[in-house]
């Protein structure tokens, strides 16, 4: 479906996201996209049409959406279903909301060449690449999202440009896997990408978004060289699923532990102050007790500073949801040590920067009052004062947590940022 051809005549509309960063940016260019064609972005309460951006990377997530579409059916409003259960599963959601009901895949989302963006607040999200080269066996999104295909240098450097123009002071970079980028169909690959974005004028922050440790390893000291620069935050997000070899074969993964454990230790190797993110996916299907204690291990012996813990759920269509899946209650029972040990693991981390002073860029406000930072590591850092987006300070931890730490802002350690934004109020980028 064409965004554009929404209604007759404009609508007003209310787009509800769920997933990844990718879909986020997804959202974002659906806003710039329908504001530009006359329609109006709108709360749910006055909303003519509401555009569910979907996800279906577990089973979880899915049923969470079919809920949600469930209720807006119930309350007879006019839905257009967007993202990965659209490209996926259609059939799926047609069951729900009949076969007439208007569907928009990622690629249809992205079919411009132009990006064009529209976010709240100081954080934009800019897609680099559609798709992936990896043929997990348990991973849905490569229905959804297909084939690589990666986005040109320009085109994402004039999306910077304009977003940094227009208040944008932390910028995300995503796809499905950023390593990736470049691979076959363009002349650049990661490290050169952002060597041309770190270029581009203005006072901004870079987060690399998910990179794979198996198209990650040839271009690693390229990347850490490219990294090295103010205007990227040192965030890793490096997923390494399981700490067992025998099931990252069985996952399709293309890489061994010893692989993703050389990658960090290069990375920590570089940058002493860093946050490693990775994921582990708990109880896949061909997962021994001995697999699952070989992850614990792993995750002991990296002591990573963030961790995504997933239960294996299997996805229609794809080769791991033929094998016999292990009780749920085996999945909740590793599950559950696996969290604890993290949460231990990254509180005493946190616990050691308690009294460190930082610098820190005001990216968020916080659902409960205050402001969220983000220090170079991309640490969050709560303040609890009302402070304005995009402005700068130096800061004193004061307390840890296991997800974040609270910290007070230094005297007279405010740094004026050419584009400080006292409001948070919506952001345009053409």
């Amino acid at each position: 479906m064409n965004l554009t051809e929404l209604s007759e005549g404009t609508a007003k509309v209310f787009i509800e996201t769920f997933g990844c960063t990718a879909n986020t940016g997804d959202t974002m260019e659906m806003r710039a996209i329908l504001r530009n064609a006359g329609h109006e972005i709108v709360e749910e309460s006055e909303a003519d049409i509401v555009i569910v951006n979907t996800c279906t990377v577990t089973k979880r997530t899915e049923l969470n959406v079919i809920k949600r579409l469930n209720e807006l059916k119930e309350r007879g409003k006019a839905v257009v279903v967007a993202g990965c259960m659209a490209a996926a599963q259609p059939e799926l959601v047609k069951s729900i909301l009949g076969d007439d009901v208007a569907m928009v895949t990622p690629r249809d989302i992205q079919a411009s060449e132009k990006q064009r963006l529209e976010f709240d607040g100081v954080i934009a999200v800019i897609t680099i690449a559609q798709g992936c080269i990896g043929k997990c066996t348990y991973c849905i999104v490569k229905q959804a999202r297909g084939e690589l295909k990666s986005y040109k240098p320009e085109k994402i450097c004039e999306a910077v440009k304009s977003a940094v123009e227009s208040g944008a002071n932390e910028i995300r970079i995503t796809s499905q896997d950023s390593s990736a980028y470049g691979w076959g169909s363009t002349d650049i690959k990661l490290p050169a990408l952002l060597e041309q974005i770190t270029s581009v004028e203005g006072d901004f922050r870079i987060r690399v978004g998910m990179m794979n440790p198996f198209t990650l390893m040839p271009i690693l000291d390229e990347l850490l060289e490219a990294f090295n620069t103010e205007k990227i935050f040192k965030f890793f997000h490096v997923p390494v699923q399981s700490g067992s070899d025998q099931v990252l074969r069985e996952m399709r993964r293309n890489y061994k532990v010893n692989d993703f454990v050389e990658i960090v230790t290069n990375i920590r190797a570089r940058f002493r102050q860093s946050t490693i993110s990775t994921d582990f996916i708990i109880g896949f299907p061909t997962e021994t007790e001995e697999d699952f204690f070989a992850s614990l291990n792993l995750m002991e012996e990296i002591k990573p500073e963030k961790v995504n813990i997933t239960r294996f759920s299997p996805r229609p269509g794809t080769e791991a949801s033929k094998l016999t899946d292990l009780l749920e209650r085996e999945k909740k029972r590793r599950s559950r040590i696996f969290s604890t040990v993290y949460h231990n693991i990254v509180f005493a981390k946190n616990k050691e920067l308690e009294g460190a002073e930082l610098p820190v860029l005001v990216t968020e406000r916080g659902k409960k009052g205050g402001v969220i930072a983000r220090d170079s590591a991309y640490r969050a850092i709560v303040l609890k004062d009302d402070l304005p987006l995009g402005a700068r300070y130096n800061v004193r931890v004061k307390e840890a947590k296991s997800t974040y730490l609270v910290a007070d802002i230094l005297q007279h350690s405010f740094r004026t940022s050419p584009s400080v934004h006292a409001a948070h109020h919506p952001r345009r980028s053409h």
